[in-house]
Formats: C-alpha cells, sequence, structure tokens
C-alpha cells in the first residue's frame, strides 16, 4: 500500500529531530498473527504512531478494525498515538514530531500518585 503525504511528511520530521538510539521503524509489524503493523515505532519504547486518512479509517467496518488494533496494541502493552492525516502538512508534522519526541523522552511514570 502507498505511504500518504502525511506519512511521508511526518517521517520527514522525525528524520529531522532525531536522537541518537532511536530506534525508528516504519510499518513495524506489532501483531504477526493479525499481521497489523504501526505506521511509525519505537520498539524499545513499545511507542506508535499511526496516521488515520480517509477511506477505510471512516467507515464503520474500517474503524472498528482500527479500534480492536488499537486495543489490542495497548493490551500488549503499546502507547498509541493518533493523527490524522488531513491535519498534518510540512509545519504541523514537525509539532506532531516533537509531540512523539516529548512522549519519547518522558515515558509514563510507574509511581501511583495518591494526589494528596
Amino acid at each position: 500500500m502507498p505511504r500518504s503525504k502525511a506519512e511521508e511528511w511526518l517521517a520527514v520530521a522525525l528524520a529531522e529531530q532525531a536522537l541518537p538510539g532511536w530506534d525508528l521503524t516504519r510499518e513495524f509489524p506489532f501483531d504477526k498473527a493479525r499481521k497489523w503493523k504501526f505506521d511509525f515505532a519505537f520498539p524499545s519504547q513499545k511507542l506508535a504512531a499511526e496516521i488515520n486518512g480517509a477511506g477505510r479509517h471512516q467507515s464503520f467496518k474500517g474503524m472498528t478494525a482500527d479500534y480492536e488494533k488499537w486495543n489490542e496494541a495497548v493490551r500488549q502493552g503499546w502507547r498509541v498515538l493518533l493523527f490524522r492525516a488531513n491535519a498534518i502538512n510540512p509545519t504541523s508534522a514537525q509539532r506532531a514530531a516533537a509531540f512523539i519526541l516529548e512522549v519519547l523522552c518522558c515515558p509514563p511514570s510507574t509511581a501511583l500518585d495518591s494526589g494528596e
């Protein structure tokens, strides 16, 4: 399947902001049984980014399949960031890459915060 312009713009932005040691992988197969892949993944951190465009992602069947995929990813310990293809352009791709970097560099805390 050909990659969208939004995916290509995000790939360029991520390459421009890359840190040494990143294991960014495109089309990463996270579930071999279902043959599911992430658009972008950092396997060592179990962080993925998905870009959803028009077409199958907007149909009931497509959305249902996407939800199943994302829920399974979470069950397997992945964090999945979602981006809309029509919201990604060369400028917003830079912001999306910066956000991914922020999440990548600041993993969630495992400590429980009682809020007191």
